[in-house]
C-alpha cells in the first residue's frame, strides 16, 4: 500500500505537479474573427477588376512567436494557415467591392505571410506581420509590415493587423493595377 502524504505537503505537491504540467504546454494561435470593412469606409471599385489570390506560403510548420511566461511556455503560429485565412478574408472584401475573384483570372497575386512578431509593451500586445504580394514570376508587387496594438488580448491585435492590411490594400494603386482586366 502506498504511503500517504501528510496533509501539509499535499497542496505544495499539487502546485508543483501543475507547474510542471504547464511548463511543457504549447499554445497554438489560430486566426479568429476579423470584422468586415464597411462599404462606407472603402467603397466599390470603379472599373473592371479580376484577380486570383494564391496562398504562396508553403511552410505549415509551427513557428514559435511569443513567450508567454516561464510557467506557460510559448505560443506558436502556422504561417500557411494564417496566409490562407488572410487570402479568404481579402477575397471576400474584394468581392464585396465588385472584383471578380476567381482562380481563372490571368491576374495572379501570390500572397505570403513572411513574418510574425509579438511584443509585450506597457501591458499591451503589439503584433507585427510582414506580408508579401508578388507575381507568378516572383516580382514583388508590394511588401507590408502592418502593426496593431490592442491591449493584452492577442486575438484583437491579430485581427487588427489583418483588418488594417486589407483596408490599405483596397486603396493601394500598385496592387489594384495588377487586378485590372484588360
Amino acid at each position: 500500500m502506498a504511503a500517504k502524504l501528510p496533509q501539509s505537503t499535499k497542496l505544495p505537491a499539487l502546485l508543483v505537479s501543475v507547474l510542471f504540467a504547464l511548463a511543457g504546454c504549447m499554445f497554438v494561435r489560430h486566426p479568429g474573427n476579423v470584422p468586415d470593412i464597411g462599404l462606407d469606409k472603402v467603397g466599390a471599385l470603379d472599373g473592371k477588376y479580376s484577380v486570383a489570390l494564391i496562398n504562396a506560403q508553403p511552410d505549415s510548420n509551427l513557428q514559435q512567436k511569443e513567450y508567454l511566461a516561464a510557467i506557460l511556455g510559448y505560443a506558436y503560429v502556422n504561417y500557411n494557415e494564417w496566409t490562407e485565412f488572410f487570402v479568404n478574408y481579402y477575397s471576400n472584401e474584394l468581392k464585396k467591392r465588385g472584383v471578380n475573384v476567381t482562380s481563372d483570372s490571368p491576374n495572379k497575386i501570390l500572397v505570403k505571410l513572411d513574418g510574425f512578431t509579438n511584443i509585450l509593451e506597457s501591458f499591451k500586445k503589439k503584433t507585427i506581420i510582414h506580408f508579401r504580394f508578388s507575381t507568378a514570376d516572383g516580382k514583388i508587387i508590394k511588401e507590408m509590415y502592418e502593426t496593431d496594438t490592442s491591449g493584452l488580448d492577442p486575438g484583437h491585435a491579430y485581427a487588427g493587423v489583418i483588418y488594417h492590411t486589407v483596408e490599405k490594400l483596397l486603396n493601394d494603386s500598385d496592387v489594384l493595377d495588377r487586378m485590372k482586366a484588360y
